[in-house]
């Protein structure tokens, strides 16, 4: 078995702790492939950095794994956002991207209380959302999507702007109905810690109601912690701990009874939503 961790901020997760670690930790546990999606404009470079240095310096352990980005910018720091340039920036540094660039991301819409205090919050938030769902129709990729409270209206959004290049809804959260919406927009689920808590039991419904074909792993280092290490910094070798959760949840299906028959699933899955 192999695995892929579709999401996971590295460029943050090496501020606490020495990525040498992380990736021995994480081929150790067979997570051969990551996706690193950038939150700011500033994230673009820390992690374009990060690739550069991994790919100059692979070790013997660890040559085999790849790395993969996205450019986009996070609805939850809208407020580091130069608003008035975000189409030229984000425009210019996809037309010089080189292929470890899969995806637009994170992008997304965050209702969320703390976040999102006022109805002028939401409307800045929903410009932002539209103005990269056609940056990615222009440059054919797919979206890397935040949500928090707000998986209808992006779906709304991704039918107005007739987006139709799919991607990953990431950390997804919402109902049977909700998923099969997204699915139907071409989108994946992205899977991660949250299934490890007894309280999930809306997302597992979904889970279950739509099957492997559509999901993706992630663990949303360093944050998302799973069940059982809360308080703790989280990493991509945490993977295989959310993967025999989702096994338990779908094994009664006659396919993916054998472990490896739904991990060859999730990593097809993942080369799939970004064309690898």
């Amino acid at each position: 078995m192999k695995f892929f961790d579709s999401h996971c901020h590295l460029d943050l997760l090496g501020v606490t702790k020495p990525l040498a670690d992380v990736f021995e930790l994480a081929y150790k546990n067979r997570v051969h492939s990551m996706l690193i999606p950038a939150t700011t404009q500033e994230s673009w470079k820390r992690i374009d950095d990060l690739i550069d240095h991994q790919l100059a310096n692979k070790s013997a352990k660890t040559q085999p794994l790849k790395l993969y980005k996205a450019y986009g910018f996070h609805p939850y720091f809208l407020a580091q956002h130069q608003l008035s340039t975000v189409v030229d920036n984000l425009v210019y540094q996809l037309q010089q991207a080189d292929k470890a660039c899969v995806a637009v991301g994170e992008v997304g819409l965050d209702y969320a209380s703390q976040v999102c205090s006022n109805q002028q919050v939401k409307q800045r938030q929903r410009h932002l959302f539209c103005q990269q769902i056609e940056i990615a129709n222009q440059f054919k990729k797919p979206l890397i999507i935040h949500h928090r409270k707000s998986i209808d209206d992006i779906c709304k959004y991704l039918k107005q702007h007739h987006f139709h290049y799919g991607g990953v809804v990431h950390a997804f959260s919402g109902s049977v109905q909700q998923a099969k919406n997204l699915i139907d927009l071409g989108f994946y689920l992205g899977i991660g810690g949250t299934i490890t808590y007894s309280r999930a039991n809306k997302t597992k419904q979904a889970i279950q109601a739509v099957g492997a074909a559509r999901l993706l792993l992630e663990t949303d280092s360093p944050d998302m912690p799973i069940c059982g290490k809360q308080g703790q910094v989280n990493e991509p070798g945490f993977i295989p701990q959310i993967f025999y959760v989702l096994h338990n949840l779908l094994k009664h299906q006659s396919e993916y009874r054998q472990a490896d028959r739904l991990a060859q699933q999730l990593w097809q899955n993942t080369h799939q939503c970004f064309s690898l």
